[in-house]
């Protein structure tokens, strides 16, 4: 598994982390940096996903015929 070094990391920002690992369950200052890279490679990759999904919805609502107005239909419907 590759390695990381971080270099000229402030201290106010190593301080909080070590506090927050600690107060993560327990966790190593190593297994909390992982797992914040790895919820933010995770949101990074959804986003993505997400607009994909979002152009591919929107193609398809352009593909779809106009059906136009249905209020004229609804009143019909509602005489009867």
């Amino acid at each position: 598994m590759p390695n990381v070094n971080v270099r000229d990391l402030p201290e106010n920002v190593y301080s909080a982390l070590k506090k927050e690992a600690a107060q993560a369950e327990g966790r190593s200052l190593n297994g909390y940096i992982v797992a914040l890279l790895k919820a933010s490679t995770d949101e990074r990759e959804r986003r993505k996903l997400m607009r994909q999904n979002r152009a591919e919805f929107r193609a398809f609502l352009a593909s779809l015929p106009n059906m136009g107005d249905s209020t004229p239909l609804i009143r019909e419907d509602r005489e009867r």
